[in-house]
C-alpha cells in the first residue's frame, strides 16, 4: 500500500509538470564582445520589472557564442528583458514555447532580431514596421534638405519652410502606419504594450480612449489594459469622471483597490503619518463615521503615502483610527505611490469623494463641510 501511495504521488507530478507550460530562450551572438570595453558576455539573465524592482527569472552562462534560458511560461503574457550586456538589453514577451534571438551583437544588443512565438513574432513585426518608418523619413529628409536653395542655406529660420512639411509628413505617416498596425492586431495583448509605447504619446487622450474602448474583452485581465485605463482616467480627471483604480495594501497584507467597493460612496483620504495637518482632520472622520455602524452605503478609504510600515501602522493604533467603515491601504512607496501620481496629488491631506458609479463627486472634502457630506450620505442611506 505505501509503494502504492508514493507511485501515485510520483504520478501526480510528472502529470503536473507536464502541464505547465514552458518556455525556451535561445540566443546565438554574432559576436559577444561588450561595447564599452574589451571584455565578453560570461552570462545573460532573464529578469522582470516588478514594482521598479528588477526579479531574476531564469539565468544562462554563455558557451560558444550560445546560450539558453527555460523554465515556466507565466499565465499571462508579459514583457521580460534579457541583460547581462553594458550597452541596453533585448525586450522580448515571455510565452509558451521556443524563442530565437539572433543574431546578437553583444555591443548593441536591441537590435537582435526576436521571434518563434506569437507574440514575440508580433513584436519583431512591430519593431521592424517602427524602422522602415524611420528609414523612410530619414530619406524623405534627405531629399528635403538637399532641394534647399543655395542662398538660404545655414539660414535656419529659413530652412524651416523647407523641411517642415517633411517633418509633418513623416509624423503623419508613422501615426497612419501605428494606426494600421494596431487594428490589423486588436486582438493580440501586444498591442496593448504599442498603445502604452506609441499611441500615448502621439495621440490625444480621446483618441487612446477610442483605442481602449475598441480593445477585445479577453485583453481586460491583463495589467497593462488597466494601467492603460488608469493613465486615460488620470488625464482626464475632474468631477464627473471614472477615477482611477487605485490600490494598496492594508496593514495586514491584503490588497484592496479602489473597485472592491463598487457600489458603495468611498471617501478617499490622501494622508501620512507625518503629515499634522493630515492628523487634525481625524476627529473630523471619525465624527463623520460615528453614526455609520449600520451602514453599508459608506466607506472611507485612507491612502497612506507612509515609507515605513512601523510609522504608519503605529499612527493607526495610537490615534484609534479604527472603524468597520473605516479602512487603510498603502503601498509604502511615499510619494512615488502610484495612487498619488494617478490622482495628481500634490500635498497631503488631499481627498476624494467617489459615487457608488466609480465616478468621482467632489475633490478637497475636509473638516466640518466634510462632516455634513459624508454624515448626508449615511443619513440618507438610514431612511
Amino acid at each position: 500500500m505505501k509503494r502504492l501511495f508514493v507511485l501515485i504521488l510520483a504520478v501526480t507530478a510528472i502529470l503536473a509538470t507536464a502541464q505547465e507550460k514552458r518556455f525556451v530562450i535561445k540566443g546565438e551572438m554574432s559576436s559577444d564582445k561588450l561595447c564599452y570595453s574589451d571584455e565578453t558576455v560570461k552570462e545573460v539573465r532573464l529578469e522582470q520589472s516588478v514594482d521598479g524592482q528588477k526579479v531574476l527569472i531564469a539565468s544562462s552562462k554563455v558557451e560558444n557564442n550560445k546560450f539558453v534560458l527555460e523554465g515556466i511560461a507565466p499565465e499571462m503574457l508579459g514583457l521580460y528583458e534579457i541583460t547581462g550586456f553594458d550597452n541596453g538589453c533585448i525586450q522580448i514577451f515571455l510565452e509558451e514555447g521556443e524563442i530565437n534571438i539572433g543574431p546578437i551583437d553583444a555591443a548593441y544588443p536591441v537590435a537582435a532580431k526576436i521571434g518563434g512565438t506569437p507574440g514575440n513574432d508580433m513584436y519583431q513585426a512591430y519593431i521592424d514596421l517602427n524602422n522602415k518608418c524611420i528609414r523612410e523619413s530619414k530619406e524623405r529628409m534627405k531629399i528635403a534638405t538637399e532641394n534647399i536653395p543655395a542662398d538660404i542655406k545655414g539660414d535656419q529660420e529659413a530652412e524651416l519652410k523647407f523641411t517642415s512639411p517633411t517633418f509633418y509628413v513623416n509624423n503623419l505617416h508613422f501615426k497612419v502606419a501605428v494606426i494600421d498596425f494596431v487594428y490589423k492586431n486588436l486582438d493580440s495583448p501586444i498591442v496593448l504594450y504599442i498603445i502604452k509605447y506609441a499611441i500615448i504619446p502621439t495621440f490625444t487622450t480621446d483618441i487612446v480612449q477610442e483605442f481602449l474602448d475598441a480593445v477585445p474583452e479577453d485583453l481586460h485581465k491583463y495589467a497593462m489594459y488597466k494601467e492603460l485605463v488608469n493613465e486615460v482616467r488620470s488625464a482626464k480627471l475632474k468631477v464627473g469622471s471614472a477615477a482611477p483604480d487605485i490600490s494598496g495594501f492594508t496593514p495586514d497584507g491584503k490588497e484592496l483597490t479602489l473597485s472592491d467597493f463598487r457600489g458603495k460612496y468611498v471617501f478617499i483620504d490622501f494622508w501620512a503619518s507625518w503629515c499634522g495637518p493630515c492628523r487634525r482632520e481625524i476627529p473630523y472622520l471619525k465624527e463623520a463615521l460615528a453614526n455609520s455602524d449600520n451602514s453599508e452605503n459608506l466607506v472611507v478609504l485612507s491612502y497612506s503615502i507612509d515609507n515605513e510600515r512601523d510609522a504608519w501602522v503605529n499612527c493607526i493604533e495610537k490615534n484609534g483610527l479604527v472603524h468597520k467603515n473605516w479602512i487603510h491601504i498603502s503601498t509604502l512607496k511615499g510619494w512615488n505611490s502610484e495612487g498619488t501620481k494617478l490622482f495628481n496629488v500634490k500635498g497631503v491631506p488631499f481627498t476624494a469623494l467617489i459615487g457608488p458609479d466609480g465616478n468621482v463627486i467632489e475633490f478637497g472634502l475636509r473638516g466640518e463641510e466634510m462632516v455634513k457630506k459624508l454624515k448626508g450620505i449615511v443619513d440618507g442611506a438610514n431612511k
